[in-house]
């Protein structure tokens, strides 16, 4: 509701709302266009985002973090993003899911093998994330849910922290170019 804005009471009545219905237009997006990039919660978007992003928009990168006082912020954002001459605002966010499993070998992962440990547990992930794509001329908007990204590896304690950083990584960057090919549709 911070990018949207919530309607004044006063509007929501049945006909505007059939009014809104009909007239109703879900924006697209086009190479080259003129885009506001936020992460929601983040001071600026992921790298791996704004990289994917720029190679098909041009990108102004804005804080996703809510003005403390709400009141016309969503109208605000629109007016400062029309100013620059942006005619779209993109706001996204994610979910990152893990689980872990334990191999079977986990309880003989002590057998000494030199140079390498043997890896006693597969780490999956999978990210889900999410857009909202708004018109500044119109206020349109539509939500993008491209489909999630999973993937897996197979860890020891000892390389844990590593395996699954990298894995985060490579899902984001696959998240993300799957959210960049939602907007181009």
């Amino acid at each position: 509701m911070d990018i949207l804005g919530s309607a004044p009471r006063e509007d929501t009545t049945g006909a505007n709302i059939a009014k809104a219905l009909d007239s109703a237009v879900a924006p697209k997006l086009k190479r080259g266009d003129k885009v506001i990039l936020m992460q929601s919660g983040a001071p600026v978007p992921d790298n791996a985002m704004l990289e994917e992003a720029t190679r098909y928009f041009n990108v102004a990168p804005f804080s996703g973090i809510p003005p403390a006082e709400k009141s016309g912020g969503a109208d605000s954002l629109r007016l400062r993003a029309a100013q620059g001459g942006y005619r779209f605002i993109v706001c996204y966010w994610g979910v990152l899911e893990s689980a872990q499993k334990d191999r079977e070998g986990k309880t003989v992962s002590w057998l000494p093998i030199l140079g390498t440990f043997v890896p006693d547990q597969k780490q999956e992930m999978r990210i889900r994330l999410k857009a909202l794509l708004v018109d500044v001329g119109s206020g349109g908007w539509k939500m993008l849910t491209p489909e999630a990204r999973s993937d897996s590896g197979y860890n020891s304690s000892w390389s844990r922290e590593t395996t699954d950083q990298g894995l985060v990584s490579s899902l984001k960057e696959s998240g993300y170019k799957s959210l960049v090919a939602e907007l181009l549709k």
